[in-house]
């Protein structure tokens, strides 16, 4: 009993010595999300939140920021009249950047002004209908640009996380179920311990255990569900954007992210894209007779050039501020009014 004491002891003390030291470093604050409901059913955080965010167990690139009124990271308070609202994921949301170095940022910088950003860490597509079909009326903008990435497609029949949501196929067709949020309160109290964000945040040991775990799963079956399904589920999609946005009254633009990961490396490189994803998309999109930047040649011509990384690999896989940059050099040309005062780049059209 001694033993097992004097272990707990040194224990605790370890414990309570680390959570000390990393309540003086910069370990991710973590964001605090607003509920979700059947009337706003996508993520966004708490409005005015000032935040701290690091990466990795090195805590690298630092770097503090604050939510806007709606609870977006690196965007302007929204007001009706937007000339350009950028629809995304976490790399749009750019936690890792400041706002001057973002696509939306350096938009905004040449058009004065009304360019906002709505995405949240983890939204696929049936989250930027939503939110398309949420602001589309409040602000009704000129432009929408809306980020995909590979996860888009891979994921586009996966079953939505807390506060999203997800296309389902039935013999009624297909339509969008959202999993609403609720804070937990433990949650809450957690997360003012350092060391449990840096565990959760930093090192990431949870997405850890669930990709140990969906590696050991056969998922053969649903690849050739989703295969199968993917035409029917991009066809709602892309008929429910046009809806939506009015016949002419908004202008859709497709940025769809490369393959950055066999850009840099060698034949044996894991792509970041599964398959003909890429190639589909773009098809089915361009059919529908929307705009799509493809930031495939555009990377590819970049690196060839300079050999200028456009991200944060092999650490993070995250944009860095020269391939938002790249990609605001692309957009404005197909914007509904724009006048460019960018460098001219390389551009993908339609």
């Amino acid at each position: 009993m001694r033993s097992i004491f004097a272990i707990g002891l040194g224990v605790a003390a370890t414990a309570l010595a680390l959570e000390i030291f990393l309540q003086c470093m910069p370990v991710v604050s973590g964001l605090r999300m607003e509920n979700t409901s059947s009337a706003v059913p996508f993520n966004r955080y708490l409005p005015r939140q000032h935040y701290v965010y690091s990466h990795g167990w090195a805590m690298a690139n630092a770097r503090r920021g604050a939510t806007s009124q709606q609870g977006y990271n690196n965007s302007a308070d929204f007001q009706d009249g937007a000339a350009v609202m950028v629809v995304g994921d976490s790399f749009i949301e750019s936690l890792m950047l400041n706002y001057p170095d973002t696509v939306q940022g350096r938009l905004d910088k040449v058009l004065g002004g009304s360019v906002y950003a709505a995405a949240s860490s983890g939204n696929g597509l049936a989250d930027a209908l939503e939110m398309v079909r949420y602001y589309q009326p409040r602000l009704h903008p000129r432009n929408v640009v809306l980020f995909v990435d590979s996860g888009d497609l891979s994921d586009m029949l996966a079953p939505a996380p807390r506060g999203h949501s997800n296309f389902v196929v039935s013999g009624q067709g297909v339509a969008v179920v959202h999993n609403p949020y609720t804070e937990s309160k433990i949650k809450r109290l957690v997360s003012y311990s350092a060391l449990a964000r840096y565990v959760y945040y930093n090192l990431k040991l949870s997405d850890w255990i669930m990709s140990k775990m969906r590696s050991g799963r056969s998922g053969g079956a649903a690849v050739a569900d989703a295969s199968a399904a993917r035409g029917e589920v991009l066809e709602y999609y892309l008929t429910q954007l046009r809806q939506v946005g009015g016949g002419a009254a908004t202008r859709f633009i497709f940025l769809v992210d490369g393959d950055r990961n066999t850009l840099y490396g060698s034949g044996s490189a894991k792509p970041l894209w599964h398959g003909d994803d890429r190639e589909f998309f773009m098809d089915r999109v361009r059919k529908h007779g929307f705009a799509v930047v493809d930031m495939q040649p555009v990377f590819a011509q970049h690196w060839a050039l300079r050999r200028e990384r456009m991200d944060f690999l092999p650490m993070d896989g995250h944009w860095n501020k020269v391939a938002h940059g790249l990609a605001a050099q692309q957009i404005l040309p197909l914007l509904n009014t724009a006048s460019s005062s960018l460098p001219a780049g390389p551009t993908a059209r339609n």
